[in-house]
């Protein structure tokens, strides 16, 4: 994983110090923006689902206006 040698060394320099208010921030900022890219992920895959849905619907009616009749 990419950002984990990131996250950890971010830890390990604020850890350093002599109080843990710095490592309990950064724990907290960084979870807050786990959460933030978790829910906008989430939201755009719900209206890419609904536009994939949405085009399925526009073929079908599409093809059933072009099919030759009988």
């Amino acid at each position: 994983m990419p950002g984990r040698p990131a996250l950890t060394t971010l830890i390990a320099q604020h850890g350093a110090g002599g109080e843990g208010g710095e490592t309990i921030m950064t724990i907290f900022l960084v979870s807050v923006l786990v959460v933030i890219w978790l829910t906008l992920g989430v939201v755009c895959w719900i209206f890419w689902r609904a536009k994939k849905r949405e085009d399925l619907e526009k073929q079908r009616t599409e093809a059933e206006w072009s099919a030759p009749s009988s």
